[in-house]
């Protein structure tokens, strides 16, 4: 080969040990190479080795600098492997630890893990989802606070305003588990209207307070050591390492974590309990007052005058971490001011091919916040609604009167009895705040729903694809653009990983979608027909048995299905990422299938021999430049909405 000596000066201007320096070697060495197939900086041909060369075809890399020439032994490197993987893949690993988990158990942990990394849109939207969620609370809540802080209420009952503000507090904590609310016993009536219950609802907002995740040292730690070591490498690569491929892969591989640093300070700034069970320990610390049904003629008198209590103190049941159907009260209750409803284990739905068609609004854990936005709404609808009823009838100076009266009568507020004014008996307690005859459901329908719950969900939506592509998207620039130009596997790869990303997102999207229609069918059962036992199966003589229609059996197939594939695909995806990451470090991508982008370019498909950094620096300034740009101003960008949407207003 004439161009031998110019071939071997090349050579050794090239990172020694390098798998171009030892492909640009194996065609100096090889006695039948003539000099075809050399191309420029565009993968032109080139009739000779000229300071316009670039590399070499990937046919001319198959015959010379293949598996069988070059080994993946070879490229294969520990001291090279060990710095990589410590500095650049060990810290965001170590970071995933510090995802919102408290799921309960380790498989939904793991589980919770995957849905995290395997889909950043996904736990992007639970997050913004649960930021907006409480940003409406707080502007509902606050205005009712407004309204109990009134010269009128608080001279009446000064202690509501601070009622308010802990159920508040409930629901803006309660997003990361299934909250149920009950009048079964009279028991939400009596928690929301009872004096007596004030101590319970102060004691469980100090619980939830003291329960609730905090910043620790190991998170501080964390962070700042993948941080840094992000940083790190973005400033010895502009200072020393502009060009380098191998320092180019680093940051991509980086920028494809780096969406777990504003994730995780979002979660940390929204705030989460700290453990699966701090809610329901809460909500069952401490015993709360319950109104009794209508007294005995010989106690309402005692009732008038205030000198009874009539009230039963047990563990309440009308608020209760479970997920499924709320019991509707049966419409001829034996008693007057009963509230009897029929037991939670015969409103068990059954599953579909042993799976549950209720979905992830099931489960325990922050992650899965996205699956309750429905159920969750309903909640603070009816709190909102309730408080409201019971402002207006203190602010108008009416008792809740313990001796029945007529429809929408009362009695006048007696400044002397203060705060018992608010005792009554279950009827009179449920009527003071609109839930004598008020259907409580779990799941809203689809007409009920105000159109900013579709906002939220839409608004959330856009930040969690922004967040999955802003990042993904700079990992994607930066390997597509680094010489060889175009998809390989590398850019392929990231390309792949945020796809799925998406793809995980949407299934589990419309599995939460499916289910909830499901359930509503369920609800709608029980409500025309409460005493309904969905456990019965295939017994034609019971009237209280339910089989689902052929219409319901394919909702529940879809919903579990959609629901499979999200997480199957979750679970890839995490593979994916992780392999990425790892095969890049041991040198698996250093063959000329993936140096080639035969990917993208098939057979047109070239790779950089005869360039070093030096060389690539102007070619990589604009894209490495680009890259980070988009990476660190959708980080910054994502966590100031953060922020500022968890703001106390």
């Amino acid at each position: 080969m004439a161009d031998r000596e110019a071939l071997l000066a090349i050579i050794s201007k090239l990172t020694p040990a390098s798998w171009p320096a030892d492909c640009a070697t194996q065609l100096a060495s090889s006695p039948d190479y003539t000099g075809d197939g050399l191309v420029d900086g565009q993968g032109q041909s080139l009739p000779s080795l000229t300071k316009d060369a670039w590399g070499v075809t990937i046919g001319v890399c198959y015959r010379y600098c293949d598996f069988d020439r070059i080994p993946f032994t070879k490229n294969f490197d520990f001291q090279n492997f060990s710095a990589s993987f410590t500095n650049y893949f060990l810290p965001w690993i170590a970071l995933t630890a510090q995802l919102p988990y408290e799921t309960g158990n380790p498989w939904s942990n793991a589980m919770s893990f995957c849905l995290a990394v395997g889909s950043p849109a996904l736990i992007t939207f639970s997050l913004t989802l649960t930021i907006l969620n409480r940003f409406w609370v707080r502007t509902t809540f606050n205005e009712l606070h407004t309204v109990a802080q009134g010269n009128t209420i608080s001279s009446h009952y000064s202690e509501i305003a601070g009622r308010v503000r802990a159920m508040q507090y409930l629901l803006q904590e309660a997003q990361q588990v299934p909250l149920r609310l009950s009048q079964a016993d009279g028991w939400l009536s009596s928690l929301i209207v009872c004096p007596d219950n004030t101590a319970w609802w102060k004691d469980l907002q100090g619980r939830l307070e003291s329960t609730r995740r905090g910043v620790t040292a190991s998170l501080v730690a964390q962070m700042t050591v993948a941080g840094l070591a992000y940083l790190f490498t973005v400033i010895s690569s502009f200072n020393a390492s502009l060009g380098d491929p191998a320092t180019a892969l680093q940051i991509a591989s980086g920028s494809m974590w780096i969406w777990l640093i504003p994730v995780i300070l979002g979660w940390i700034t929204v705030g989460t309990q700290s453990t699966h069970h701090a809610i329901t320990d809460a909500l069952s610390a401490k015993r709360a007052h319950r109104a009794l049904e209508f007294p005995t003629p010989q106690a309402q008198a005692q009732l008038a005058n205030s000198s009874l209590d009539y009230t039963a103190r047990q563990e309440q049941c009308g608020l209760v971490v479970r997920s499924g159907l709320t019991p509707q009260l049966h419409s001829n209750q034996p008693r007057p001011g009963a509230f009897e409803a029929p037991p939670h284990a015969q409103l068990e739905v059954p599953t579909w091919m042993g799976a549950s068609v209720q979905g992830d609004e099931a489960a325990l854990g922050p992650i899965y916040n996205y699956a309750r936005p429905f159920t969750w709404w309903r909640n603070a609808f009816l709190f909102d609604r309730t408080l409201f009823q019971v402002l207006d009838n203190i602010k108008h100076s009416r008792d809740c009167q313990t001796i029945h009266l007529p429809t929408g009568a009362h009695q006048a507020w007696d400044d002397n009895h203060g705060s018992r004014n608010l005792a009554g008996d279950s009827q009179s307690t449920a009527l003071y705040c609109g839930l004598d005859a008020r259907a409580i459901r779990a799941y809203p329908t689809w007409s009920e729903l105000p159109a900013e719950v579709y906002k939220r969900l839409f608004a959330a939506s856009v930040a969690g694809l922004c967040v999955q592509w802003g990042t993904t998207g700079a990992s994607i620039v930066i390997a597509y653009k680094t010489p060889t130009v175009g998809f390989g596997c590398r850019s392929a790869s990231y390309t792949f990983y945020g796809g799925l990303g998406t793809a995980v997102w949407l299934f589990m999207m419309v599995s939460m979608l499916l289910s909830h229609a499901v359930m509503l069918r369920y609800q709608d059962v029980h409500e025309r027909q409460p005493t309904v036992d969905f456990r019965i199966k295939n017994d034609p003589s019971n009237p209280d048995q339910y089989t689902r229609s052929l219409g319901h059996s394919i909702l529940c197939a879809l919903a579990v299905t959609t629901r499979y594939i999200g997480k199957s695909l979750a679970i890839i995806n995490t593979n994916l990422l992780v392999l990425t990451s790892i095969f890049q470090f041991i040198g698996l991508f250093d063959n000329c299938w993936c140096q080639g982008n035969a990917f993208g370019m098939g057979a047109d498909g070239w790779v950089v021999l005869f360039k070093d950094a030096h060389d690539l620096a102007d070619a990589a300034a604009s894209s490495w430049g680009g890259g980070l740009a988009m990476t660190l101003t959708v980080c910054v960008m994502a966590y100031i909405f953060f922020a500022l949407g968890s703001l106390k207003r």
